[in-house]
């Protein structure tokens, strides 16, 4: 078969034979998708807005549609135009009481803040996932609800999804201090603060990512932040805004991991524009450049809802050397990219520790165990325990068929490291990639030559 190029996405059931692509080159992306994790807040927050707002460069994937399917389902009119959506708010209180269970797919952003906002509804409603995100943990976002004013019943395995809620009106504030690392956490008692009279307090373990707030001080909400407190006064109504999205720093990072192992001898230098830079979530690109890649940010500005953004630049550095990555507050800034980092370690002299992420353990996969996998599959000896990977790099690596799991970030990185090798891989089940990413062959085929296959 021959190079597939397409930007709505792969069959839902297939494999990806990659190899390298020998001839040197220069890399440039003039965009990468828009980011997941704003995309969806900035949807929802403008759902239970009053008004109209515009959410531009929007990441059309199967985790977005999942959010939007939801919403109309609670009545709220949301439009596409290109990449951009249109969404006519409803009103803190003003959704619909659903005719069905609202099934939210495999995203576990929406899940968590779809949850806040229902509870805060007069009416009841059932909320399920698909098989991955069933087995995924709900019970820390549920217990502060619960608290809060909402009745919620598990129908399946107590903590996990399917779930009933039956919401308040009001919710009461509560004072919270964070029971897990993740900025999900932090966000879902955020939009649930909305719905609550009074100050909510949330204190957060270490600084994750702070999209939530960023946006819901551009929609002109009452919410501000001392230390690793934040405040937010809910109970007021707020007007729609139109919000432009950033590129996704986690979709940016599988090319610059590309970049980073792909042979001295066979790249010029990597462009990618107009990437958010937000300094909770860049923890990976200042680890490449830790560990020897040559990067730089051009054009560096802020969106109007104070998001930065930049223009990632790269030439050939050194030899990548290893690099110990510990400390909740730079793992939280590069979570999602930790298998990438452990990736690019196989390709570094030296033994690299990335420590603290047991959080890893709960995505759609155990992704410390399936990382560790896929990188001793290409022949990178490698070792974990619940909260650490230790790669042993600067061997040769040799190609490998290997499994995603149904895991769209371990599909990507086992495509990424089959890209650096001459002979071809095979990676199965890579469907999932569309949660995420769904132009990623049109864009990892700069850098190899790749063959979509049927699944088998």
């Amino acid at each position: 078969m021959g190079l597939v190029r397409n930007r709505v996405g792969l069959p839902a059931k297939c494999d990806l034979q990659i190899k390298a692509k020998r001839e040197v080159c220069s890399f440039e992306f003039h965009s990468v998708p828009g980011d997941k994790s704003i995309s969806q807040r900035a949807i929802v927050l403008n759902a239970i807005a009053e008004g109209q707002g515009t959410v531009y460069n929007v990441l059309r994937s199967r985790d977005i549609e999942s959010c939007i399917t939801i919403l109309r389902q609670l009545g709220v009119r949301i439009a596409w135009n290109g990449d951009d959506l249109s969404v006519h708010g409803q009103g803190l209180r003003g959704l619909q009481a659903p005719a069905g269970r609202l099934e939210v797919g495999n995203t576990a952003t929406s899940a968590r803040l779809m949850l806040s906002v229902l509870a805060g509804q007069s009416f009841a409603a059932e909320l399920g996932g698909n098989a991955l995100l069933s087995a995924r943990p709900m019970d820390w976002v549920v217990q502060p609800l619960t608290d809060m004013g909402a009745v919620i019943e598990y129908l399946g395995a107590k903590g996990c999804l399917p779930l009933r809620i039956q919401g308040a009106s009001p919710l009461s504030p509560i004072d919270m201090e964070a029971t897990v690392f993740s900025a999900q956490e932090k966000s879902a008692l955020l939009f649930a603060g909305l719905y609550a009279e009074g100050i909510t307090r949330y204190r957060q373990r270490c600084q994750s990512r702070d999209h939530t707030e960023r946006l819901m001080h551009y929609f002109g909400i009452d919410i501000h932040s001392d230390n690793d407190v934040t405040f937010l006064k809910g109970g007021n109504a707020f007007y729609a805004k139109d919000v432009m999205v950033p590129g996704d720093m986690s979709s940016a990072a599988f090319l610059l991991a590309a970049y980073a192992i792909r042979g001295a001898e066979r790249k010029g230098s990597l462009l990618i524009k107009q990437v958010g830079v937000n300094p909770t979530r860049s923890g990976f690109i200042r680890l490449l450049a830790e560990m020897g890649l040559h990067l730089t940010l051009q054009a560096e500005a802020d969106l109007i809802s104070g998001e930065p953004v930049a223009d990632i630049y790269c030439t050939p550095g050194t030899r990548l050397s290893s690099v110990l990555a510990e400390g909740n507050g730079r793992i939280q800034s590069l979570i999602d990219e930790v298998p990438l980092l452990a990736a690019v370690s196989a390709f570094a002299e030296g033994d690299t520790v990335i420590r603290d992420c047991g959080e890893l353990r709960d995505k759609d996969t155990n992704r410390i165990q399936t990382t560790a996998g896929v990188l001793q599959a290409f022949g990178v000896e490698t070792s974990c325990s619940d909260d650490e990977i230790v790669i042993h790099g600067g061997r040769p690596l040799s190609p490998a068929t290997v499994d995603s799991c149904g895991d769209h970030r371990i599909a990507m990185t086992a495509a990424v490291l089959a890209s650096s090798l001459d002979e071809p891989s095979v990676i199965r089940n890579c469907g999932c990639i569309n949660v995420s990413y769904p132009g990623f062959v049109e864009d990892l085929s700069q850098f190899a030559h790749i063959d979509v296959l049927p699944a088998e």
